[in-house]
């Protein structure tokens, strides 16, 4: 049984990976896992929206049929639509016909619940590792009993942990005052502040802070990056360091975060995902120097 403190820096985000368009089967995504293992990454981070639960069955199959410990975070709150398995096909159809029908988030404490039970049954849990409130923002929270679901669902042994997965700071600092919240997800980019004060918030309580959309800003520093790759990769220790490695590497040290996610349905790009870690012992000493050159 994987414990906070033993949490790998990488973790394996599913959002893709059980949805349409995008579906790995389990015999490739065991092969995810295979790697992941092998390199010592134990997270594996998914929700009951992600597939409209097809990433959890996903998750319970690959699971199975390797030898390894994974630590398993799951969430709920998003509209879901959740029909017998063999009908889950449907379920993601009919899960953006309920969006744009203006269904809301629920994160009272009998929905979170149910919501989990359902989700330990698809990964074949009796316990969830962590189990976190998914995207709520202050307004979510104002009629529902979250905190009392949060502690009840620990009570209840369905979930050896429980936290958030917000960008909201005043929804991670009430959680943290009712005591109900030990892990907190949140987006952190290198070179972005917007996560600066939950993560301070984090530290201060010791509060592990897994870092989603760490790639986001991929897309507007890649031109800029190639023009100054030959001057990045000349600096000492990074030599062949490509941009998603320095993405993931600049997070881990610049934003002192403890475990950074990455989602790929790609088994090359998983393995040159984790060679991120080769350069964070370098890293710190010249990001000043490599943000001045892809400013």
């Amino acid at each position: 049984m994987i414990s906070l403190d033993q949490l790998s820096r990488l973790g394996i985000g599913t959002s893709r990976a059980g949805s349409l368009g995008s579906r790995l089967s389990p015999e490739y995504f065991g092969s995810f896992l295979k790697i992941a293992s092998a390199n010592k990454l134990n997270l594996i981070d998914t929700s009951d929206f992600y597939g409209s639960g097809d990433a959890e069955r996903l998750i319970r199959k690959a699971v199975k049929a390797n030898d390894a410990p994974f630590f398993i975070v799951t969430k709920a709150g998003l509209p879901c639509v959740h029909t017998p398995g063999w009908m889950s096909p449907l379920n993601q159809l009919a899960k953006k016909v309920k969006q744009k029908a203006g269904s809301k988030k629920n994160y009272t404490a009998a929905y979170l619940i149910d919501s989990l039970q359902k989700s330990n049954r698809r990964l074949g849990l009796e316990a969830a590792d962590t189990f976190l409130l998914h995207e709520p923002v202050w307004e979510d929270m104002a009629d529902a009993d979250s905190w009392d679901g949060l502690q009840k669902i620990r009570q209840m042994g369905l979930a050896r942990y429980t936290g958030v997965s917000t960008n909201d700071y005043r929804v991670v600092e009430e959680g943290v005052r009712s005591g109900q919240v030990q892990i907190v997800q949140t987006s952190a980019c290198w070179n972005d502040a917007g996560a600066d004060d939950i993560i301070k918030l984090c530290r201060a309580n010791n509060i592990p802070v897994i870092a989603n959309q760490v790639m986001r800003p991929y897309k507007s520093m890649l031109p800029k990056f190639e023009q100054q790759a030959e001057a990045i990769r000349k600096l000492d220790g990074l030599a062949g360091i490509s941009l998603p490695q320095l993405l993931i590497g600049a997070a881990l040290v610049d934003k002192h975060i403890d475990v950074a996610l990455f989602g790929t349905s790609d088994i090359a790009h998983l393995e040159h995902n984790i060679g991120a870690l080769r350069y964070t012992s370098s890293l710190p000493q010249h990001l000043s120097t490599i943000k001045t050159l892809v400013a």
